[in-house]
């Protein structure tokens, strides 16, 4: 929208009322970004009480749930149960299941190899790749669906998603309540009420509950919502939401248009100097560039033309979240592939790319780091690639 209005096509008021509508009450985002992808990895790792994600925040059930984990805290004191008994290999896996099958944001890929890392367990991205090739996405929520995410907890949040999932997850890991997610589960199953108060919510605005998490048998994406793609324009990897891109996109091959900031690109598309079929590609804007800064902007205009949102992809260093859509490319440091495959408009075989690829990296320079004093300066010389979640070395 904003975009709309710098070319003169949408009144600024409407842009303001559309702003101060965009989020009537208090809590995180409506959609399944960043915030609420976190909360939704808290309870899957077994870190939350179950059920506790994504609670609507005017809702009292909130404050019963901040009341019982409070309890529960003072219990697993008294029982030594720590985080470290919790995070096991088996409990970031049925993470990472819980993350594909609710179309988490890409966020998530940059913060939990390093928790898992914290507990002394490897994550790698590929792990992420290896699981959401098998699992579904189950969840119609925004951005790329069509609920917001209170309707997802009112249709039964994370513990509907397990409970349909069951077979998957490893059932013996333990979680806060002293019980293992399997005993958890039977437990919810067996109580009548456990879900009674969210179906309530669910019935006043008149949605079925299968529309919103829908079943094995008519999931919302057939595969999981993350791919990792690896090529000579990507040799350490880089990540797609592949649900939410176009099909007629899933192959594509087109001119590179390259920007060296954020900036120089969403100004070239609000001016409409993009041509359908180009690649946008953002560089210098990764962990040790520029902090890997959020690419919404340029996402979110390209997601909202309805001509270059199904014929133009972005590729970059940098970052998404929840809110991405579309054919968008990030974290850039088998059979899925990112590669340069021409030259000045010219396709050149594999090997002459390769040949001029060296030549280019044994010419390059870096740029002048954009912070030359304080904590980001001393960032960018210790962080490393994104496959390890950016942390410092």
């Amino acid at each position: 929208m904003g975009a709309a209005v710098e070319r003169g096509e949408l009144e600024r008021q409407d842009l303001e009322s559309a702003q101060r509508g965009a989020c009537p009450t208090c809590g995180a985002c409506q959609f399944m970004g960043s915030a609420s992808t976190g909360q939704v990895m808290a309870e899957a790792l077994g870190l939350a009480l179950p059920g506790s994600a994504l609670v609507p925040a005017p809702l009292t059930k909130l404050l019963r749930y901040a009341r019982a984990t409070g309890k529960q805290l003072v219990t697993m004191i008294h029982q030594n149960l720590t985080p470290r008994r919790i995070l096991t290999r088996e409990a970031f896996e049925n993470t990472i299941i819980i993350h594909a099958a609710v179309g988490g944001s890409t966020n998530a890929l940059l913060h939990l190899p390093p928790i898992a890392q914290e507990a002394g367990i490897e994550i790698t991205i590929d792990d992420f790749d290896r699981i959401h090739r098998r699992v579904p996405v189950l969840a119609n929520v925004k951005t790329t669906g069509r609920y917001p995410v209170e309707y997802f907890w009112y249709a039964g949040g994370v513990p509907a998603v397990m409970l349909e999932l069951r077979e998957m997850l490893h059932l013996g890991c333990l979680t806060v309540t002293g019980k293992t997610l399997g005993e958890n589960l039977e437990d919810i199953e067996q109580n009548p009420y456990f879900f009674a108060e969210q179906r309530g919510y669910l019935n006043n605005v008149k949605v079925d509950r299968d529309e919103i998490i829908r079943t094995r048998s008519d999931p919302f994406s057939a595969d999981g919502g993350v791919a990792v793609l690896y090529g000579n324009l990507a040799p350490g990897g880089a990540m797609i939401k592949t649900f939410s891109v176009p099909e007629q996109m899933h192959v594509h091959t087109g001119p590179a248009r390259v920007f060296d900031f954020e900036e120089e690109a969403v100004h070239t598309l609000v001016k409409r100097r993009i041509s359908p079929g180009d690649v946008l590609v953002i560089r210098y804007e990764g962990p040790r560039a520029n902090g890997m800064p959020e690419m919404s902007y340029a996402a979110a205009i390209l997601s909202a033309d309805r001509v270059l949102n199904t014929t133009t992809a972005i590729g970059t260093d940098g970052r998404y979240s929840g809110a991405m859509r579309g054919p968008c490319i990030g974290h850039v440091a088998p059979e899925r592939r990112l590669a340069i495959v021409g030259v000045k408009g010219e396709r050149r075989p594999p090997a002459e790319i390769e040949t001029i690829l060296a030549e280019r990296r044994r010419i390059w320079k870096p740029p002048q780091p954009r912070h030359s004093k304080g904590i980001l300066s001393l960032y960018s010389r210790v962080a490393r690639g994104t496959a390890e979640g950016a942390s410092i070395t």
